[in-house]
Protein backbone atom coordinates (compact mmCIF):
# COMPACT_ATOMS: atom_id res chain seq x y z
CA UNK A 1 0.00 0.00 0.00
CA UNK A 2 1.02 3.56 -0.93
CA UNK A 3 1.56 6.52 1.57
CA UNK A 4 -1.20 7.71 -0.49
CA UNK A 5 -3.72 4.65 0.26
CA UNK A 6 -3.02 4.27 3.91
CA UNK A 7 -3.66 8.18 3.99
CA UNK A 8 -7.09 7.44 2.23
CA UNK A 9 -7.94 4.80 4.81
CA UNK A 10 -7.41 7.23 7.79
CA UNK A 11 -9.46 9.61 5.89
CA UNK A 12 -12.45 6.91 5.76
CA UNK A 13 -11.74 5.56 9.39
CA UNK A 14 -12.20 9.29 10.54
CA UNK A 15 -15.16 10.15 8.27
CA UNK A 16 -16.59 6.96 9.45
CA UNK A 17 -16.13 7.62 13.14
CA UNK A 18 -17.78 11.25 12.68
CA UNK A 19 -20.43 10.00 11.10
CA UNK A 20 -21.19 7.47 14.04
CA UNK A 21 -20.97 10.27 16.38
CA UNK A 22 -23.07 12.94 14.77
CA UNK A 23 -25.70 9.82 14.35
CA UNK A 24 -27.22 7.93 17.18
CA UNK A 25 -29.99 7.71 16.03
CA UNK A 26 -29.06 4.77 13.94
CA UNK A 27 -27.01 2.03 16.22
CA UNK A 28 -27.74 -1.37 13.95
CA UNK A 29 -25.84 1.01 10.90
CA UNK A 30 -23.34 2.52 13.01
CA UNK A 31 -22.46 -1.08 14.61
CA UNK A 32 -21.35 -1.78 11.02
CA UNK A 33 -19.79 0.97 10.26
CA UNK A 34 -17.76 1.20 13.72
CA UNK A 35 -16.19 -2.34 12.47
CA UNK A 36 -15.07 -0.69 8.89
CA UNK A 37 -13.73 1.70 10.96
CA UNK A 38 -11.96 -0.46 12.73
CA UNK A 39 -10.75 -2.31 9.74
CA UNK A 40 -10.30 1.07 8.31
CA UNK A 41 -7.50 2.27 11.02
CA UNK A 42 -5.60 -1.09 10.89
CA UNK A 43 -5.21 -0.76 7.22
CA UNK A 44 -4.16 2.74 7.37
CA UNK A 45 -1.64 1.56 9.82
CA UNK A 46 -0.01 -0.92 7.92
CA UNK A 47 2.35 -1.12 5.03
CA UNK A 48 0.88 -4.32 4.01
CA UNK A 49 -2.42 -3.64 3.11
CA UNK A 50 -3.16 -3.20 -0.88
CA UNK A 51 -5.80 -0.79 -3.08
CA UNK A 52 -7.99 -3.90 -2.95
CA UNK A 53 -8.08 -3.59 0.38
CA UNK A 54 -8.65 -0.27 0.76
CA UNK A 55 -11.75 -0.71 -2.42
CA UNK A 56 -13.08 -3.62 0.18
CA UNK A 57 -13.22 -1.24 2.86
CA UNK A 58 -15.36 1.35 0.72
CA UNK A 59 -17.27 -0.73 -1.04
CA UNK A 60 -18.57 -1.79 2.66
CA UNK A 61 -19.49 1.69 3.42
CA UNK A 62 -21.49 1.63 0.30
CA UNK A 63 -22.99 -1.10 1.23
CA UNK A 64 -24.24 -0.23 4.45
CA UNK A 65 -24.73 3.85 2.98
CA UNK A 66 -26.91 2.18 -0.01
CA UNK A 67 -28.85 -0.55 2.11
CA UNK A 68 -30.35 2.24 4.27
CA UNK A 69 -29.89 5.51 2.14
CA UNK A 70 -27.85 7.13 4.95
CA UNK A 71 -27.05 9.48 1.89
CA UNK A 72 -27.48 10.38 -1.78
CA UNK A 73 -25.02 8.85 -3.68
CA UNK A 74 -23.81 9.87 -7.35
CA UNK A 75 -23.32 6.25 -8.71
CA UNK A 76 -25.52 3.51 -8.78
CA UNK A 77 -22.67 0.85 -8.15
CA UNK A 78 -19.20 0.93 -6.70
CA UNK A 79 -17.27 3.88 -4.79
CA UNK A 80 -18.00 7.55 -5.82
CA UNK A 81 -14.97 9.95 -5.19
CA UNK A 82 -18.26 12.27 -4.42
CA UNK A 83 -18.99 10.14 -1.62
CA UNK A 84 -21.69 12.22 0.20
CA UNK A 85 -20.79 10.20 3.74
CA UNK A 86 -16.76 11.08 3.48
CA UNK A 87 -17.92 14.98 2.38
CA UNK A 88 -20.36 15.44 5.08
CA UNK A 89 -17.51 14.48 7.83
CA UNK A 90 -14.89 16.26 5.96
CA UNK A 91 -13.65 19.48 5.56
CA UNK A 92 -11.49 20.79 2.59
CA UNK A 93 -7.89 19.80 3.07
CA UNK A 94 -8.73 16.70 5.32
CA UNK A 95 -11.00 15.23 7.93
CA UNK A 96 -13.27 17.73 10.14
Amino acid sequence: MTHWDRREAGILADALAGHCKTSPQAPAENALLVDIRNKAVKASQTVTTTFTDLNHLRARVCSVCRGVKLYSCDVPHGWSGNCSLLASQTKPGGPV
